[in-house]
């Protein structure tokens, strides 16, 4: 499709060409009417399936890109889609800044940097993949991106990293099976995806992993002469190489994780990749050590022909027949020998052999070979006893208290064994040691005994996946997900985000039902209704729920309703004013002053507690306020104009 650099489409003018992907091709134009630089992909309409389908696709895709925006500051804004002329448009906001392909044209980038580009994209993909959205009165749940690569990820100049064309998005509302030269990039494309056509949540991971380990090394993890070269390789079932050195060993085996042949083996959602990749930055150990992915380097071949251990045989007697029958006879020094017939002196012989005496012999073998293995099954159960035991006197004895140190040792000691009966008591042992620092990060919280910070929740995550790695256990999961809506109440909380704070109020109703007795659910949903939902009515009746349990609301939890019915109260105040001298106006602000009079209360209760003190000074000038509205309201009871 060509497009003069001058042509006017609408409103839109056109500057110059910014690239072309799929059937589509990206332009750089002035919106004349807004006065807007925007990003303007056009697709020409034509009469063949194809086409259809693709405009089709981009026509929903748009849509989905649009509602993702709203819920991603990382995803590029669409302003405009529709037909003009003979074109299909898209009108996007433009982005300045640098693709990563241009970035890593002067080689790989700082691990640092990758990983927090990766982080970015994973948390853009989470959101894309549990996005719920009806369009048309088709129900989305989620959609995928299909076209992850360093081109289409830009950091703008804020250093902000941006996500662009989610087009691939709409393939999912097309009835019939894309081929893959429609959308995506073979170099980024998983073998599952290579081998069907179909692409979804696992093949955006997929190709995350193949862009963090570009950006990493400089280099792409499978390479071939050719495309079709690159796919027999990618799909083959074998690993790429291990990142090479100065790659960290924790983010290279991240990207081991991420590239396993086996699906099984990768990480199940964005969310979990982006986790282990904040691990790595923070120092911490990340989930992917304590797995035996070196055990999927070792992935079968998929059974194809190969040139290379093929063995051809020849038929004409050339070289490299001298010692294959040709001819009826056999060589001898080089010269053909006469047949066997003619050979003077020479008796064939037909051996004779005992039947008896082979079964004998057979079963002599198999029964040295029985005793051989028995005793190095015994010496090697006793050897893995011993060292078991050796750890679990060191956890005993508290010489090792570093978990990570005892995570690192139970692994080595457990590689390929870790469910073995020998290794019962430091499983027991180390698992305990484990659950119990989670436990204390929990206790602590629920205690008020100092404040639970986003790191302690994470290593306590840490710790309880381990755990639950070791032993499956309804209580430890019941935890982990604790845990969890933590995080996500914290991430939701702090950056306003909706999906979070909805994702931390379904791990905490998780934990509710694996741990029907313990009253911390119950307090991770009080303060995200409190805080996040700014539900003071929900968090009040968690709380409730809370003492059914056994928990006595301390000092915070009074705090945190406090807090909520002062900011509810300072919402029913301000928004009075838009209904001043209505009769609505009383009734808003009666509610108003008896949240704040609940709020004194608490506030007063547990005075000099927080800030309290200075709460109560600020509710008390507010109550006054509020009071003196409602003399007013009452000496007019026409409604004051005051």
């Amino acid at each position: 499709m060509i497009v003069p650099a001058s042509r006017n489409l609408g409103k839109y003018e056109i500057r110059q060409k910014l690239g072309r992907g799929g059937m589509a091709d990206v332009y750089l134009a002035q919106d004349t009417e807004l006065g807007a630089e925007v990003a303007l992909k056009l697709i020409e309409h034509a009469p063949d399936q194809d086409t259809r389908d693709f405009i089709e696709a981009e026509r929903r895709g748009a849509e989905l890109q649009a509602h993702l925006a709203a819920v991603d500051p990382r995803v590029a804004r669409v302003y405009d889609a529709g037909d003009l002329d003979a074109f299909f448009f898209v009108a996007m906001e433009y982005v300045e800044g640098q693709d990563l392909s241009e970035l890593m044209r002067r080689g790989p980038l700082a691990v640092e940097f990758a990983a927090d580009v990766a982080i970015a994209v994973a948390q853009t993909l989470e959101n894309a993949h549990n996005l719920q959205v009806a369009i048309d009165g088709k129900d989305f749940q989620g959609i995928v991106h299909g076209d992850i690569k360093p081109k289409n990820i830009r950091i703008d100049p804020r250093g902000e990293v941006r996500v662009l064309d989610f087009g691939i998005a709409k393939a999912l509302s097309l009835s019939r099976r894309l081929t893959r030269n429609e959308f995506g990039s073979v170099p980024y494309a998983s073998p599952e995806r290579l081998d069907s056509g179909d692409v979804d949540a696992s093949s955006d991971l997929w190709s995350l992993g193949v862009m963090l380990y570009e950006m990493a090394t400089g280099l792409q993890p499978y390479q071939g002469g050719s495309t079709e070269l690159l796919e027999r390789k990618i799909r083959s079932g074998i690993a790429p190489p291990p990142a090479p050195d100065p790659c960290p060993e924790p983010l290279r085996r991240v990207l081991m994780k991420a590239l396993s042949p086996d699906p099984a083996v990768r990480y199940r959602t964005a969310r979990e990749f982006s986790a282990d990749l904040a691990a790595f930055r923070r120092g911490e150990p990340v989930l992917a050590a304590a797995e035996d992915l070196d055990a999927t380097r070792r992935t079968a071949r998929r059974t194809e022909p190969d040139d290379a251990t093929r063995r051809t045989v020849k038929t004409n007697g050339g070289p490299g027949d001298e010692t294959r029958p040709t001819g009826g006879g056999v060589r001898f020094g080089g010269r053909p020998a006469p047949p066997a017939a003619e050979w003077p002196n020479v008796h064939r012989v037909k051996p004779r052999r005992s039947l008896a005496g082979s079964v004998v012999r057979g079963i002599g073998l198999l029964f040295l070979a029985t005793i051989v293995y028995i005793t190095w099954s015994l010496v090697s159960d006793y050897r893995l006893y011993q060292r078991g035991q050796e750890l679990q006197r060191q956890v005993d004895t508290e010489q090792i208290t570093d978990l990570n140190t005892l995570w690192s040792k139970w692994t080595e000691l457990s590689r390929g064994r870790a469910s073995s009966w020998l290794l019962r008591g430091p499983r027991k042992a180390v698992k305990q040691k484990l659950v119990d620092a989670a436990d204390r990060v929990i206790v602590s919280y629920r205690n008020d005994v100092k404040q639970s910070r986003e790191g302690d929740w994470s290593r306590a995550r840490g710790w309880l996946s381990h755990a639950l790695e070791m032993e499956p256990d309804k209580e430890i999961r019941g935890k982990l997900r604790l845990c969890e809506g933590h995080l996500e109440r914290i991430d939701g909380t702090t950056h306003e985000d909706v999906n979070r704070l909805n994702a931390a109020a379904q791990d905490f109703l998780e934990a509710q039902k694996l741990l029907p007795n313990a009253p911390d659910p119950e307090l991770g949903l009080a303060r995200l209704y409190v805080y996040g939902f700014k539900d003071i009515d929900k968090a009040r009746d968690a709380l409730e729920e809370a003492r059914k349990r056994g928990y006595e609301p301390g000092n915070r939890d009074k705090a945190q309703l406090a807090d909520g019915y002062r900011e509810r109260a300072d919402r029913l105040w301000w928004d009075s004013r838009n209904v001043r001298g209505l009769p609505q106006e009383k009734d808003q602000i009666s509610r108003a002053e008896q949240d704040y009079q609940s709020a004194l209360d608490l506030y007063q209760s547990i005075a000099p507690y927080g800030s309290s003190i200075l709460q109560i000074v600020r509710i008390q000038f507010d109550l006054a306020s509020v009071r003196e509205r409602l003399q007013q309201l009452d000496q007019n009871p026409g409604g004051a104009q005051q």
